[in-house]
């Protein structure tokens, strides 16, 4: 019997609550995703709403710092949690139903269902399609490992060694990155595919970002809300690295 993989992996941009008008002002432009009405308690939880495919972009107020977090959606929610167990994941907490897990790292998701036969849209823009896992050296080998076996995707590893990309059609991106950091507890940050990188970087400033870092490949930004993000020398048309 296969293990029980996700079957929809859905970002969640944690946003501190004074901050959400305006980051939700800037994700839904940059996106060009509407945001959807408000649910939850407080209305903290919200959807970006992309006009083809699914939706797999959330944003929630919270108390804390900027951050990210995960929901993987699965058909059998009790099989999903268990194969985590299984691969090092523990307990957080629960949230009315969902089961929120830790990594052997300490990155936080939340163990969620899914809703009919979801897919990720390509229209060759610029879009936010990866998720990058920063992983302080000493687990760089069980983050791995971990979602390797979770996500049943097999390593990819690129011309840099401290990446290595997990990769299935049709669904959100995941890339691990090893850190200088030697431990810590692993983070996330999101990512962008970009034809134009350096148009893209002015229309997301002039939009109320701010730039962190610019590399060979990528540029590193800081969002209204605070939330670090890249953008990424990707064909956005299919995810890939492009030629240089």
């Amino acid at each position: 019997m296969s293990a029980p993989t996700p079957a929809w992996i859905q970002v969640f941009l944690d946003v501190p609550a004074a901050d959400l008008e305006p980051a939700v002002a800037f994700w839904s432009a940059v996106t060009g995703w509407a945001p959807s009405e408000r649910r939850g308690e407080d209305d903290q939880f919200l959807t970006l709403l992309p006009a083809a495919g699914s939706a797999y972009v959330k944003m929630q107020a919270v108390d804390g710092p900027p951050g990210l977090h995960l929901d993987l959606d699965a058909t059998d929610r009790a099989a999903a949690i268990a194969h985590a167990s299984a691969l090092g994941a523990t307990h957080a907490w629960t949230y009315h139903d969902v089961e929120v897990m830790r990594s052997p790292g300490g990155f936080t998701f939340c163990q969620t269902l899914v809703d009919g036969d979801p897919t990720l849209a390509r229209d060759g823009t610029t879009l936010l399609d990866q998720v990058c896992l920063d992983v302080p050296a000493a687990h760089w080998d069980a983050e791995v490992a971990f979602w390797a076996g979770l996500t049943g995707r097999e390593p990819q590893v690129g011309s840099l060694p401290q990446f290595v990309r997990l990769v299935e059609d049709g669904r959100l991106r995941l890339l691990l990155q090893r850190l200088d950091d030697e431990d810590g507890t692993v983070r996330a940050h999101p990512d962008l595919a970009s034809a134009d990188r350096t148009a893209d970087t002015e229309r997301h400033v002039a939009l109320g970002a701010t730039v962190r870092d610019v590399n060979s490949f990528w540029t590193v930004l800081t969002a209204p809300g605070g939330q670090v993000y890249c953008l990424t020398d990707r064909d956005p048309g299919s995810g890939t690295v492009q030629p240089v």
